[in-house]
């Protein structure tokens, strides 16, 4: 009944916006729906249909992992009252169309039950966003933002989100600080929903034990040539997480990048058992990249190392998400799971994209990793190909539609931990993954 009154909540404020535009009149209430709270509100719907394959033997076995739902949803945007205070909320609904067993690796249809059983794939609604924003100071000069609530944090300080048919929103405080091309981010967050569900989950550590509170800032650079972010952020006594993100522009079409991440473990981590820790100690992930813009081709190409060690000689990796429930900020090239971030590893991408009409773009990304690991050099890879049609036809200018196919070549794994034959070899893996997203947006006003 809550989702349902705040849905009603949003066309009101509509007719309400709507209404006062058409009256001349000059009563008390014509001035207050001058207010830019009424006269700047906004609602969009969007549409996203959303389906992911994949086809692994990565565990031994051969397992088939697929997911496929439609999702609508409803955000609204008010402007600010007394150019001081002002509230956004936004409603999905997610519809399940089809889902195999292991469909809950694909984070898009709601895991309603225990085990992997496809029986337990349901669609799911919620209220993602409601918060309270304030601002102060002027947008060109020093000022203010601020947001209290359900909120979705995008590369913001230490944390981020992901979107597929809904998006990760976390419950607590962000605020930034603006001047000139400077700006100062802070973060506390206690609770999270994650894409995949309706419920408000505890952000945890990796033996499921609660975490009261992410706390997180950062410091951001930007300008015509240049930005730059560092940003340092802790779960409570668990572990604690710095970057270092560059982009700088030389040249109107040379691009360098440079991404540094450094998780530091405390000491709930440190008391975790051997197989739920990632690095027993500090651990780094380097990055670095070159993109070269000429026309309508695009060209990167990116490097990357990773110092991840464990004591007990099992194989260590980077870990992106160092809670359960909440997604940490990572914006390498070579983003897939653990792979490509175990300890030793150099992993190599590159990255070619093409505008092959004003309305379609495709890409290929072949990625490359290698390191030693019990007297065996382990070699693995992608290749991933996809294409995005944006029609620019003004009927349909709020489309797009989006197609991935992709083949990897890895390696066996327990928990992480490769798999070796009775010869000391490790055992090798394949998989083939395909995606496709059809968006259409528009604004209601």
């Amino acid at each position: 009944m809550k989702k349902l009154a705040l849905v009603n909540l949003f066309f009101a404020l509509s007719i309400i916006n709507t209404q006062a535009m058409a009256s001349q009149h000059n009563t008390p209430l014509d001035k207050l729906t001058e207010q830019s709270f009424f006269n700047d509100t906004k609602i969009g719907v969007t549409l996203r249909n959303y389906g992911k394959y994949l086809n692994e033997d990565g565990t031994g076995d051969t397992l088939i992992h697929s997911a496929w739902g439609q999702a609508f949803g409803l955000a609204y945007q008010s402007g600010y009252f007394a150019d001081f205070i002002g509230f956004d909320a936004s409603y999905v609904n997610v519809v399940k169309l089809a889902a195999s067993n292991y469909f809950a690796t694909r984070n898009l249809l709601w895991n309603d039950g225990t085990g992997y059983d496809k029986k337990n794939a349901h669609g799911f609604d919620k209220v993602s966003q409601r918060y309270i924003k304030i601002k102060f100071g002027e947008q060109a000069s020093l000022n203010f933002k601020a947001k209290w609530g359900w909120q979705v944090l995008r590369n913001y300080a230490v944390l981020t989100t992901s979107y597929q048919l809904t998006k990760n929103s976390y419950l607590g405080y962000s605020g930034t600080l603006a001047y000139d091309n400077y700006s100062l981010d802070t973060l506390y967050v206690t609770s999270s929903m994650n894409r995949d569900s309706p419920e408000k989950e505890q952000i945890q550590t990796a033996n499921k034990k609660k975490i009261d509170y992410i706390i997180g800032t950062g410091l951001n650079y930007k300008d015509k040539k240049l930005s730059v972010t560092y940003a340092y952020g802790e779960a409570d006594d668990y572990i604690r997480r710095q970057l270092l993100e560059l982009n700088y522009n030389p040249h109107p079409q040379l691009t360098l990048g440079s991404q540094i991440y450094f998780n530091n473990p405390l000491t709930n981590y440190k008391q975790l058992s051997p197989d739920k820790r990632a690095a027993d100690g500090n651990s780094w992930y380097y990055a670095a990249d070159i993109k070269w813009q000429q026309d309508l081709v695009g060209l990167k190409l990116g490097i990357a190392h990773t110092k991840a060690d464990k004591d007990n000689g099992s194989l260590g990796y980077f870990e992106r998400h160092v809670t359960k429930n909440a997604r940490w900020r990572f914006n390498s090239l070579t983003e897939a799971a653990y792979h490509y971030q175990r300890n030793g590893e150099l992993a190599i991408t590159f990255l070619g994209d093409y505008q092959a009409s004003p309305n379609f773009t495709t890409a290929m990304q072949i990625n490359y990793g290698q390191f030693n690991y019990k007297d065996n050099k382990f070699k693995t890879g992608e290749i991933n190909v996809w294409g995005q049609w944006t029609p620019s036809d003004s009927r349909l200018k709020n489309l797009s539609i989006f197609a991935k196919i992709g083949k990897s070549w890895t390696y066996k794994a327990n928990k992480a931990q490769p798999i070796f034959d009775n010869q000391g070899h490790y055992q090798r893996g394949t998989g083939i993954s395909g995606e496709f997203i059809i968006d259409y947006r528009f604004n209601l006003f």
